[in-house]
């Protein structure tokens, strides 16, 4: 959406005016005014704010008594108003009032509205003001003031819709022909005048005071011109001094320069007097400095002179000094010398010892060589001959590997055949009867006795064995000879008997439990 300086004029005065609440508090200042306004039961009692914005004014007017109606163009401007239960006509100013009866407002006012308009629909409009106001009715015209310099070169033209800046004998002159005969300036709405240095206080009356003025007229007949001027004394008791006031800036500005010739003089003075000491001390110093150079002659030559004598006598103790050191360094380096000479022999001494030596090591070495070339010539024979005996132990070796598996092979052949495994009880016998024969007698005895006893509780066992016994004739020898020096056994012709006498049979039971031979 395509926007104007119209739709934005209400956020540039919330920027650069000024609150509602700031003001409203400006506005004040004209309440003296409205109470002078006469309030005739017959007379008219409306007010028209030309140009009313916000509508700040037309609450003050409304409060005060007045039928207070405000006159706009823009509407987003009038819309606050409208909003606060105003009065709002969004019409022109010019035809408004063109619109209204002669005599019929008694307050016509205009905040910051006269700036916006050409100079010719200004006076038209002055024009249509003194017509409709009522005898005595106010008119207020408040407009930025280009009298202060910050005002007219700068904060005057932020504003585009501004025409023109209208000093305010202008705007009077204008108000005075349209017929006003009662009109007064008073300037407002600045800082108020400070306590300073003349040159201070004047910038500050040119850049801080009355940014703003108000042209002030009352409609009054000829005869009552010539009554007393209130709008006079109401600008006596609340204007601001002009920023335009040249009178008042040259006294300040002269009376800077009196103290500035005064500060001039004061420091013309002070220069002469100190001009008169620094030649006096210039003097003084010119008289001390001849006094110095005649000193500082007398005092060169007595210095060359001590300078000579010093030289003559550090000299002369120079000449002892070096011979001195000559004579020390003459000993020192006989000495040296002599300790040189020794260690040289020394060391030509202890070079022949290493010389020594070194032959004896070679020799040493030589013999070295030839013995460990012999013992590796015996180590190398000997080791022909081992390695030849280890091929004669490898043949042999081989051959017995040969032989064992021969045997290895017929040994099997013969546990696989059948002799061998009937004849396995006799080996068994056999093996016994020697591993009997190895052990100790008592125990021998005992481990017999103790088998005998074993076949006599087994018959079967007992018949075979003695059956196998008679095909081994030296076992069957041994046991019967067994048989004949053991108590309890009985033997006969064909053989032996394993019946046990009673007797023996307990004495060997109690051996048996004891552990012990008899």
């Amino acid at each position: 959406m395509k926007k104007n300086f119209d739709d934005l004029y209400k956020a540039f005065e919330d920027r650069f005016r000024g609150s509602r609440e700031l003001i409203t508090e400006r506005l004040t200042i004209y309440l003296p005014l409205l109470e002078q306004v006469p309030r005739q039961a017959e007379g008219p009692t409306l007010a028209v704010d030309l140009g009313c914005g916000r509508g700040e004014w037309l609450e003050i007017l409304t409060e005060s008594g007045f039928d207070a109606i405000g006159v706009d163009t823009n509407a987003r401007m009038a819309q606050e108003a409208i909003d606060n239960g105003l009065t709002i006509e969004l019409e022109d100013a010019l035809e408004y009032l063109g619109g209204r009866p002669d005599n019929s407002v008694a307050v016509i006012s205009a905040f910051h509205m006269v700036e916006h308009v050409p100079t010719d629909y200004l006076i038209g409009l002055l024009g249509e003001c003194q017509r409709v106001l009522a005898e005595d009715g106010l008119l207020i015209l408040e407009t930025p003031n280009p009298e202060n310099i910050s005002v007219g070169t700068h904060t005057f033209h932020l504003d585009p819709t501004h025409k023109s800046p209208l000093p305010p004998d202008l705007l009077e002159f204008l108000v005075e022909q349209a017929g006003f005969s009662e009109t007064a300036i008073v300037r407002l709405n600045g800082a108020p005048m400070i306590n300073a240095g003349p040159i201070e206080r004047s910038i500050h009356l040119m850049f801080e005071v009355a940014r703003d003025y108000a042209c002030l007229a009352r409609k009054r007949d000829k005869q009552a011109a010539e009554a007393p001027d209130s709008l006079a004394a109401f600008v006596q008791s609340v204007s601001q001094p002009a920023p335009t006031d040249t009178g008042k800036l040259k006294e300040w500005l002269r009376s800077a320069d009196d103290e500035i010739v005064g500060i001039s003089e004061g420091v013309k003075a002070t220069m002469s007097s100190n001009a008169d000491q620094l030649r006096q001390l210039s003097d003084n110093l010119t008289a001390q400095s001849k006094l110095l150079r005649t000193g500082n002659i007398a005092l060169r030559n007595t210095v060359a002179s001590l300078g000579k004598q010093l030289a003559e006598i550090v000299k002369d103790k120079a000449v002892a000094t070096r011979d001195g050191e000559i004579e020390r360094l003459r000993l020192q380096i006989a000495e040296a010398e002599v300790a040189k000479a020794e260690q040289l022999a020394l060391k030509e001494t202890a070079i022949q010892e290493r010389d020594d030596e070194i032959e004896r090591l070679h020799q040493h070495v030589a013999d070295a060589d030839t013995a460990s070339t012999e013992l590796l010539a015996r180590k190398e024979a000997a080791i022909r001959e081992r390695d030849a005996e280890i091929a004669r132990l490898s043949k042999k070796v081989t051959t017995v590997e040969e032989r064992a598996q021969q045997l290895a092979a017929q040994i099997t052949a013969f546990q696989n055949s059948t002799s061998w495994r009937v004849a396995a009880p006799m080996r068994g016998l056999v093996y016994g009867s020697r591993a009997v024969g190895r052990l100790p007698k008592a125990n021998a005895r005992l481990v017999m006795v103790h088998g005998l006893l074993w076949l006599r509780r087994r018959p079967r066992i007992a018949a075979f064995v003695q059956r196998m016994v008679r095909f081994v004739p030296p076992v069957e020898r041994r046991l019967l000879a067994f048989a004949r020096a053991s108590s309890g056994f009985v033997p006969i012709d064909t053989g032996w008997t394993l019946e046990p006498d009673p007797v023996a049979l307990g004495v060997w039971r109690k051996r048996l439990e004891t552990g012990r031979s008899a």
